[in-house]
This record gives C-alpha cells, sequence and structure tokens, in this order.
C-alpha cells in the first residue's frame, strides 16, 4: 500500500503518454503511416526519414504539384509532393527546435543490399539503447561490519544508478556539459518534452537494474524474466517518489516537478513539452488536464513532503521498499524477504539516531 500514497501528476502525466503511445499504433507525422520507431528523433515512418535525408542532400529544387502552393498537406496528397512533404518535416524539426543530423549509418543491416546502406538511419537518430553499466554489477566490497547494511548497499546502488542517469541524460543535450558540472550537479536542468521523456525513461529503467544488482544480492542470480516484472513493475514507482522528493528540496516554491533526473515540467512549460506529439494524442486535452493537475496538486504534495522532511538516508529507505512492492505472487516471498530486510535496518537505524519513538516517524514517512 505504500505507493499507492503517492498522486502527484508526474505519475498521471508520464501514464498519459505512454497509453497514448502504446495503446494506439503510432503514426508518422508527416505521412500518417503507422510508425514503428522513431526516425531521426521523431515519429516518422522509414520512407519518409529516407526522403528526408536524401532532400537535404539533394540541389534540387522541388515545385509543389497543388494548385494552390503549400496545400498538398490538407488535401492528403503530402506523398506525392516533395516540396510539401519536406517542408512538413522542416516545419516540425523547427518547432521542436531540433538540429537533424541526416548522416547515413555507415553499417547496413545484414542481409540487406548494400545500396540501401546509405538509407539506414544514423546512429544519432536512433532511439537510445537501454544503458547498461557492466562494470557496476560486479564491483564487490569487503563485508560490512555496519548495523545498517542494507541501507549502505542501497546508498551504493542509488548512488550508481543516479550517475548513470545524469550522464546519460546529459549526452541527449544538443550542447556539451563539462565533466565537471556533471560530477557537481551544477548543470541546468531543463524543461522536456514528450520525445525527451520516452528517452530518458529507457534510461531509468536501465539504471534500475543497477540499482537492483548492487543494492540487493537475491537479484543477481534471478532469470532474466523475473528481474525485468519487478524492475519494469517497479521503476515509475520509484521515479514518481524521486520527483517528489526532489522537487520540493530543490523547487520548494514553484509548481516544478522532475520528470526525469535532469528534465522538468510546470504549468508555464506545458506548450513547449506538447509540441511534437504522436498525431493520437489529444493535446489540448492532455494540456488542460496536466495544467489542472499541476496546479492543484503539486504544492499540496510539496507541502506534505516538507512538512515531514524526510532526509537522504529515510528517502533511500523509501526507494527501496517501492522496488520491492511487487504483486507477482511467484516473487512474493523474495519481496516480502527483501522488505523485511529493509524494515529491520530502518529500526537499526533509528535505534543509533537514537529516536525512541521511530514508529510515529516511520508512519509519517508512509503517510506521504
Amino acid at each position: 500500500a505504500l505507493l499507492s500514497l503517492f498522486p502527484l501528476p508526474l505519475c498521471a502525466f508520464l501514464l498519459y503518454l505512454q497509453h497514448c503511445s502504446l495503446k494506439m499504433t503510432r503514426k508518422c507525422l508527416v505521412c500518417g503511416t503507422p510508425a514503428n520507431a522513431l526516425q531521426l528523433g521523431i515519429d516518422a515512418c522509414r520512407a519518409c526519414a529516407v526522403f528526408y535525408r536524401r532532400a537535404r542532400k539533394s540541389d534540387d529544387m522541388f515545385i509543389c504539384k497543388s494548385k494552390n502552393d503549400g496545400d498538398c498537406a490538407k488535401t492528403g496528397r503530402i506523398l506525392e509532393c516533395r516540396k510539401c512533404r519536406f517542408e512538413r518535416m522542416n516545419e516540425i524539426f523547427d518547432r521542436a527546435n531540433m538540429e537533424v543530423d541526416v548522416t547515413p549509418h555507415s553499417n547496413p543491416r545484414p542481409g540487406s543490399d548494400s545500396r540501401q546502406g546509405s538509407e539506414q538511419p544514423s546512429s544519432s537518430s536512433r532511439p537510445s539503447p537501454p544503458v547498461d553499466v557492466q562494470m557496476s554489477r560486479f564491483m564487490s566490497s569487503s563485508p560490512s561490519t555496519s548495523s545498517t547494511p542494507v541501507l549502505e548497499r542501497i546508498r551504493h546502488g542509488y548512488d550508481v544508478m543516479t550517475r548513470v542517469r545524469k550522464i546519460s541524460e546529459l549526452t541527449l543535450r544538443p550542447l556539451d556539459v563539462h565533466p565537471s558540472d556533471i560530477d557537481d550537479e551544477s548543470y541546468e536542468n531543463t524543461p522536456t518534452t514528450h520525445e525527451v521523456m520516452l528517452r530518458k525513461r529507457r534510461i531509468l529503467v536501465s539504471a534500475v537494474f543497477d540499482f537492483a544488482s548492487i543494492a540487493f544480492p537475491e537479484f543477481m542470480p534471478l532469470a532474466k524474466e523475473e528481474k525485468w516484472r519487478i524492475v519494469a513493475g517497479n521503476s515509475e514507482r520509484m521515479s514518481t517518489l524521486e520527483s517528489a522528493y526532489r522537487a520540493a528540496k530543490i523547487y520548494p516554491n514553484n509548481g516544478t516537478i522532475f520528470t526525469s533526473y535532469t528534465t522538468t515540467l510546470s504549468t508555464d512549460l506545458l506548450e513547449g513539452c506538447l509540441l511534437v506529439c504522436p498525431l493520437n494524442v489529444d493535446v489540448d486535452t492532455a494540456r488542460k488536464e496536466m495544467g489542472k493537475m499541476l496546479e492543484e496538486n503539486v504544492r499540496n504534495s510539496k507541502r506534505k513532503w516538507q512538512r515531514v522532511d524526510p532526509n537522504h538516508d529515510e528517502f533511500l529507505f523509501l526507494i527501496a521498499l517501492a522496488f520491492w512492492n511487487t504483486s507477482d505472487e511467484s516473487l512474493g516471498p523474495l519481496a516480502s524477504k527483501n522488505r523485511a530486510g529493509i524494515m529491520q535496518d530502518l529500526h537499526a537505524y533509528y535505534t543509533k539516531k537514537r529516536v525512541a519513538d521511530y514508529a510515529m516517524r516511520i508512519g509519517e514517512l508512509f503517510c506521504l
């Protein structure tokens, strides 16, 4: 029941966009045909992406086939007119303020015609693959003599997870961020967009694998499918919890929330966030509903967090409990065992801190 107490608009916002993107077929923003993957960083079909690369390199002057210049998109004939098709893609990229790399991928897919190699999407235009810091999974340490060994592993795992996310998210930015700024977190958090959120959720999920591998030794021997069920089911809960904690600390006096580790959202940023979305997203409804939730819920949520004011260790305990908040019956015994271990460490933590009535304190944390 722990995570049922987090009615943050971040969670609703992400789930709404995920519902629109996954439940219905994603369509090309240019021609409207089904688009199974991102091309050039947007929802576009492969045919339109290939056309755009060729058109950018061509010296040809395109002429509109419509009697009224530029009217092909309105009449549904955009695929028949190279001029309107090209201008439509340029308009999308301009609105999204995106720089587009049209360099062809150097390695064609196995079995494909070598003449098609120049038409492969560039690596920069493809969705970022899940980040996987393999070395973090084999970091060993001597047996801990601490009274809170679980907390030590959680702290270590969370540190690796946040570093993976920071570095990965900041490399997606068009402008380089200096390594020293990454280390001391002096970089600026930037407004999010629909497309950026989807990419950074992939980074989050991959980083949670590293967190779990370091924090919980029982996670490593699990089958791949079992690991995935735990991570996929709880990474969003962890993100929502983290967003609430960090937003209350970093943006205490306004309606700003975190949508990833380095990106934010507020009512005045909704327009830009929803500027380029899949065609099946009702942008007006999304903007209206999200604006309402941001206005009504965020400040109230922040006041609750500021009143309880959990320290970083208490936040880490909550993150760990969120990770094992699974309803999967086959994983129930393992989840219960780990939750019990976390709670035992939490009791030891408060005993060490000489907090007399820590039962009340735990109740306050669980009611955030």
